[in-house]
């Protein structure tokens, strides 16, 4: 039997547009909108500064655009830094335990324009990343969340490598070395999740998977089994070793971008309380809830979540991302979690911080068997100071959810806020355009003409 790095190389080395289902291929002009719009929104984050003053990619030499319009840099370079703006706000789509578009995208369009690929190619090439992701992560059994290992960055950056590869038309072979090229160079911690780190190792993923390809192609070797040997990749960053390293891959064949598509955030925090803001915001649609009159809120959701959710008492905008706590006050007192709520001046609000401390989150063990890393419903119950308790209904799929999805108008909302001023009206509804028909583009710099 063909083994599973040799597997996955021969589907990447082989994809084409044209027998790409439907699906897939608005799923990936939908990721490119979505992660375009949030670079626009991160790009001014100290985090960004710090790496385009590190990678030097303010100068107007180079392969690839940063920012759109700040300069030229290599083209793995221009990855990292674009990534690192589309995470710095975590308000990109999810999906696969990760954020698949935000290593995606960059990756495509920086390697894409180097390549002078046409618009066709970047959607296949964005495909057979996302194919890859799926792949590894389905055989294994359990979450590497818990574990400490950031999906995103880990397995990204193969995602990235096999994109960048697609793109490239590398064969089978070279395909081969860059996989396993990219699983030396796989790696991200949940222990830096609230901090910079956090959207900068994402951009090292869309980096590193770019350099993995270039170096396959130049000739650099890598174990033909890197995925699947006894101490290979997927043993050696599974939780619990239950991994299944041997049978047919399903990319391609079931297309696991159908099954699972993306997840468009409706809010800039990270995704894990997404639905329990939903459900603050069902409550308060059906009663005004006034913060005088909560004794105490209870928000129950899964374990892993929970895990995630580790800044109990934010002081910071940062810090909010990845608080319960602080999401559920934000969706009380203001209404809604919003780009504008998220900054140091809201956080440190008196009204917030009392609110937060009304919070109470109880995690529970049980999974939703489609989704894992979640619980099967996340819930919210407020217990009012004369005795009344409300309790929200259950919601298994937040807002925006891949099979509960928002439409191309709400889509466009988002889009339009988070370029804000950076673009002229006239020229991001063009980028807007360009974006929502992505597979006519006759050539990769195309995107950016004015």
């Amino acid at each position: 039997m063909t083994g599973l790095t040799r597997q996955l190389a021969e589907f990447i080395a082989t994809i084409a547009f044209d027998r790409l289902p439907a699906g897939a291929v608005e799923t990936a002009k939908r990721g490119a909108i979505d992660c375009i719009g949030v670079m626009f929104a991160g790009r001014d984050e100290p985090v960004v500064a710090i790496a385009r003053e590190v990678f030097r990619t303010a100068g107007a030499q180079g392969e690839a655009r940063v920012l759109f319009d700040r300069g030229r840099a290599p083209a793995a370079d221009a990855a990292l830094v674009n990534a690192t703006a589309a995470h710095a706000l975590d308000y990109d789509d999810t999906a696969l335990d990760g954020h698949p578009s935000v290593v995606l995208v960059p990756a495509v369009l920086a390697e894409g324009e180097r390549l002078g690929a046409r618009g066709t190619d970047l959607i296949a090439a964005y495909v057979a990343g996302y194919e890859t992701w799926a792949e590894l992560t389905w055989r294994d059994a359990d979450r590497h969340h818990g574990k400490g290992w950031h999906p995103t960055a880990v397995f990204g950056t193969l995602a990235a490598s096999a994109a960048a590869s697609a793109l490239a038309r590398l064969d089978a072979g070279r395909t081969a070395c860059a996989l396993g090229i990219a699983a030396s160079m796989a790696a991200g911690l949940v222990a830096n999740f609230g901090s910079m780190m956090k959207p900068f190792q994402v951009g090292r993923a869309a980096q590193n998977g770019v350099l993995a390809a270039r170096l396959a192609a130049a000739g650099m070797s890598a174990s033909p089994d890197a995925l699947e040997h006894r101490i290979g990749f997927l043993n050696a960053v599974s939780p619990s070793g239950r991994v299944r390293v041997e049978g047919d891959i399903q990319a391609g064949r079931e297309w696991h971008i159908l099954r699972h598509g993306i997840n468009i955030k409706r809010y800039p925090v990270c995704y894990a309380v997404h639905r329990a803001i939903d459900a603050v915001l069902g409550v308060a649609a059906q009663r005004p809830l006034a913060p005088g009159d909560i004794a105490e809120i209870e928000v129950t959701l899964g374990r892993v979540q929970s895990g995630m959710l580790r800044q109990h008492a934010p002081r910071t905008a940062l810090d909010a991302k990845f608080s319960a706590e602080f999401a559920v006050a934000c969706a009380i007192l203001a209404g809604r979690v919003g780009m504008a709520e998220l900054n140091d001046a809201f956080v440190a609000d008196a009204a917030v911080q009392s609110l937060m401390r009304k919070v109470r989150v109880d995690s529970v063990e049980e999974t939703d068997p489609e989704d894992p890393l979640f619980s099967p419903a996340d819930k919210v119950r407020f217990m009012l100071c004369d005795g009344t308790a409300l309790d929200s209904d259950p919601v298994r799929r937040a807002r925006g959810h891949a099979h509960n999805p928002i439409g191309m108008d709400d889509l466009r909302a988002k889009f339009t806020d988070c370029v804000g001023a950076a673009l002229a009206p006239g020229a991001r509804e063009r980028l807007f355009e360009r974006l929502r028909h992505f597979e006519a583009l006759p050539e990769t710099g195309a995107l950016y003409d004015a």
